[in-house]
């Protein structure tokens, strides 16, 4: 099972990582190499300082060399070397070449006024790094005056000279070993570090979510609690407690809504089944009195024609709220109310149809709009005045986008507001004490349904003069 703590943690613990060893390792290469760079450069600066201490004049080539302000070249304590070489031969060295066995430094060619870098081992077993330049002795331009002699004319006659210069590097080697065991344990250090800041603060930043869980754990549609708290919630959580709590009141709703249909329906079918009950009693009870006897058949075909609607508007109830795709097919809106008006109009009530020229026909599924049309029809007729005329209008929108069908008639009833919101509730009736045998409060509940599945608008209006009327857009 994937954890959004474990991945998060790890994820940021990584890259954070990789980046400070990055930037660790950028900065171990460069101190390194600034470090052998400014250890060169003190080779280069000590070389070019015994250069300018060798000197020729017209006799001979001098090297003005003090070793006692220079113990660096005479003495055991760390010493360094240095040697020279004029016209193929050692023309001086430093005095700590005699103190071992390997008493000359190697000779490395060398073009003139240019320099070579070498790592050798030096004559004390240790190891080391060796410059080696070939220069022309400087001369003085008062000698030259003095003689007579041109620069041109006296460089002819002057032979190159190499100097060599050594010194161990394991001061060195030591320094860089120590800056990257530095690198490494800050690597380390700095991999732990992350890793442990990284999961504390992920912890801390998913505390609000486990006690969102832990909130909602303790929330059910029979609890007190109806909603989460939002108080202290981070804002990244709003939403997803906004929405939880909109589920939640959504279901609790519904909840209460099946509870009241569960209990109507319960009802509704205990009443012909107590009457079946006492009808039986009773025959079984008075076997020979003709009155039941006569009645008993048609009595007990009647309320079991009842429990049969009911049963049957129930089935209907649920098969509209079933959420598979409906099959379309174009229809004539007009020629259906006609079928729908002869099957229902059985007492040839005054109905008025009326056809707006430029209604065309709609693309839906007719089975879903019959049963809407009939159930509207049925009760326009059923509950008005048996005097009064109920009328049916179908015309066009004004921008002829839709097609809208109006049914209005006059009620026998008063509704407030708030009945009329209770109108497509699943058994709500007007009449508390539900004398009807036919009528069950299930109608409207399967025309709001049928209209949610094939995406037709309804409103109900009612007028103080007692005409309702209900509009479908198609």
């Amino acid at each position: 099972m994937n954890s959004i703590k474990k991945q998060l943690s790890r994820y940021l613990a990584i890259s954070v990582s990789l980046l400070l060893i990055s930037i660790l390792l950028a900065t171990d290469i460069s101190v390194d190499t600034w470090i052998s760079k400014e250890f060169d450069k003190s080779m280069v600066n000590k070389s070019h300082f015994l250069i300018s201490l060798v000197d020729e004049d017209i006799e001979a080539v001098d090297f003005d060399f003090a070793d006692e302000f220079m113990p660096e070249f005479s003495g055991k304590n760390d010493p360094e070397y240095f040697q020279l070489w004029h016209e193929n031969k050692v023309f001086e060295r430093s005095k700590t070449l005699d103190l071992f066995e390997v008493n000359t430094l190697p000779e490395v060619a060398v073009s003139l006024n240019e320099s070579k870098i070498n790592n050798i081992i030096l004559p004390d077993g240790r190891s080391g790094r060796m410059i080696t330049i070939k220069f022309m002795p400087q001369v003085d331009s008062d000698i030259r005056e003095e003689f007579g002699i041109s620069v041109a004319e006296f460089e002819k006659r002057q032979q190159p000279m190499t100097l060599a210069y050594a010194l161990s590097n394991e001061d060195l080697e030591q320094t860089l070993w120590f800056v990257d065991i530095i690198f490494v344990l800050s690597s380390l250090i700095a991999v732990f570090a992350v890793r442990f800041i990284v999961y504390k603060v992920v912890e801390s930043g998913l505390k609000p979510l486990e006690k969102l869980n832990s909130e909602i754990k303790t929330i059910n549609l029979t609890s007190e609690t109806g909603t989460i708290s939002t108080e202290g919630l981070p804002e990244e959580l709003l939403p997803i407690a906004s929405s939880i709590n909109h589920f939640l009141n959504e279901n609790k709703i519904l909840y209460a809504r099946e509870k009241r249909v569960t209990s109507d329906i319960a009802h509704e079918l205990k009443t012909p089944i107590a009457e079946l009950i006492s009808l039986s009693e009773i025959a079984l009870k008075f076997p020979q009195d003709k009155q039941i006897s006569e009645t008993f058949t048609e009595d007990v075909l009647s309320i079991s024609e009842r429990l049969k609607r009911i049963v049957n508007s129930i089935l209907l109830l649920q098969k509209s709220t079933k959420t598979g795709e409906l099959k379309v097919n174009s229809m004539n809106i007009e020629e259906l109310v006609h079928l729908i008006l002869l099957r229902e109009n059985k007492m040839n009530r005054d109905v008025e149809v009326v056809t707006s020229p430029d209604v065309s026909d709609i693309v839906t599924n007719e089975f879903a709009v019959d049963t809407i049309l009939t159930n509207l029809i049925s009760n326009a007729l059923h509950y008005s005045p048996s005097n009064s005329k109920v009328s049916i209008l179908i015309c066009k929108s004004n921008d002829l986008t839709q097609t809208i069908v109006t049914i209005t008639n006059t009620s026998v009833y008063q509704y407030s507001e708030h009945e009329l919101s209770q109108f497509f509730e699943p058994l709500w009736q007007k009449d508390q004490s539900r004398t009807s045998s036919q009528r069950f409060g299930l109608g409207l509940a399967i025309v709001k349904s049928y209209c949610d599945s094939i995406n037709v608008d309804i409103a109900i209006t009612f007028t103080p003069d007692n005409f309702i009327t209900f509009t479908l857009r198609f």
